[in-house]
């Protein structure tokens, strides 16, 4: 079995960006709708025989006769149910499907995958979609060879090793689980959404470099000729958004001017 070292660029669910106007009295979005939509673009592949299929959703490469390799991403859709400082919620499953592949046969060598969180306030007050940016990392990814010795040990055979060069940002939560977040502020609150892939760990020095990334690297180990499922999960918190204490001061001086006005105003009457 050949070893192929591939690099993508994986994006990954993307937030929505601040919004700076807000209301005059403002009111917590307590449930949100959520959409998480996913494409695949850009893909290449090594040379080789076989193909490179790409069906939006979803990767496959390989020759036969055996099956191919894959990765996909599943789409969510939900009229409410996201609790502002509750719990997490399930986003898309992002899916390796390992299979042995000859030695002659292509692989996937890169790929942009784009997945889009779109929010809707449901409660109290219903609202229209608030509009998603994009964050994208760089990834690596290596199909290893399946015999001993393995960089990464799964199942029967070698694992492959698919890892984030750059989790800037993110940090470990009170489950063990590394979550990158991102903020926004929406009539009167700063919400922050808490994103979370599972499975991700700091993978040994030895595992980054053979995949191509920087040492203390976080990333994913997929079992050969097994189907690996790692589901996407989020959070949202919120804060009231406070005026800073110059702003008071201003705020202070000109209901003091107005008053003043309508002293003089009442005394020349």
């Amino acid at each position: 079995m050949n070893r192929i070292l591939k690099r993508t660029l994986l994006s990954s669910l993307v937030l929505p960006f601040a919004l700076g106007a807000q209301s005059a009295s403002a009111v917590l979005v307590d449930n949100w709708g959520y959409q998480v939509s996913s494409v695949f673009e850009n893909e290449t592949a090594t040379p080789g025989t076989g193909s490179l299929t790409n069906t939006t959703t979803a990767l496959s490469w390989g020759v036969g006769p055996g099956p191919q390799s894959s990765v996909s991403i599943t789409d969510v859709d939900e009229t409410s149910g996201l609790m502002t400082n509750g719990g997490f919620v399930n986003g898309g499953v992002f899916t390796h499907t390992n299979n042995i592949l000859p030695s002659e046969g292509l692989a996937l060598d890169s790929f942009d995958l784009t997945s889009t969180l779109t929010l809707t306030p449901f409660a109290p007050v219903p609202g229209g979609s608030l509009p998603a940016s994009a964050t994208t990392f760089q990834s690596f990814f290596i199909e290893t060879a399946n015999s001993a010795p393995c960089v990464e040990t799964a199942g029967p055979d070698c694992a492959d090793i698919f890892t984030i060069g750059d989790v800037t940002g993110s940090t470990l939560n009170e489950f063990g689980n590394f979550e990158f977040n991102s903020s926004f502020d929406f009539d009167g609150y700063t919400y922050t959404v808490f994103l979370e892939l599972a499975g991700l760990a700091t993978l040994d020095p030895l595992s980054c470099a053979a995949a191509g990334a920087p040492s203390g690297c976080v990333g994913l180990v997929t079992e050969e000729s097994s189907v690996n499922n790692f589901q996407t999960r989020f959070r949202i918190t919120a804060a009231e958004i406070v005026p800073e204490p110059g702003t008071l001061a201003l705020l202070g001086m000109g209901l003091a001017g107005l008053g003043l006005s309508r002293r003089r105003k009442a005394a020349k009457a």
